[in-house]
């Protein structure tokens, strides 16, 4: 009875020995994340260091939980009557940024694009899997944010000039 108590205190041991390692170590691998500039001067931030160039790594100030956003559908189309001299408004261009918390870029892309009054839908890619994979499928796999998609088209990185031109595209569309 006594080598059946010994085994199984050992067999606890083992357990939360394990268990603390496992925690420590996933503890350490969700907090690097590394920010670096492609060749255009585009930021972006990712959990995978790149493959070429230098990368810094950044710390993670985590926000509380927001409860989950209705996810709108937009239509691109032009409405019924408008010419194609005429200008869509702002206010009816669809802008789906896909960002984390933590990203000083992302929140920059997020007040410039609010400055332009478009249509702006904010995902946070942490928070829901079904977005994050929803992001991956349009960014070509590549896991940067902050991510823009307006209405079809995709910018990688915090780029003022890119987003206002694609918006000024879709208004013209």
């Amino acid at each position: 009875m006594h080598e059946i108590k010994d085994y199984f205190r050992k067999l606890l041991v083992v357990i939360l020995l394990q268990f603390l390692s496992a925690s420590i170590l996933c503890g350490a691998i969700a907090a690097e994340v590394y920010r670096w500039k492609d060749k255009n001067g585009n930021v972006f931030f990712s959990d995978v260091p790149p493959a070429l160039g230098d990368a810094e790594m950044v710390t993670i100030k985590e926000e509380p939980a927001s409860s989950p956003a209705t996810r709108p559908k937009f239509n691109s189309a032009k409405p019924k009557g408008e010419s194609r001299d005429e200008k869509r408004p702002y206010s009816s261009i669809r802008v789906i940024l896909y960002k984390t918390s933590w990203c000083d870029y992302c929140r920059q892309a997020r007040e410039y694009l609010q400055s332009l009054s478009v249509d702006l839908v904010e995902y946070d890619i942490e928070r829901d899997r079904s977005v994050r994979a929803e992001m991956l499928k349009k960014s070509g796999g590549a896991r940067g944010v902050p991510l823009v998609d307006v209405e079809g088209i995709i910018i990688h990185g915090y780029s003022p000039g890119q987003m206002k031109s694609a918006v000024e595209r879709r208004r013209s569309f």
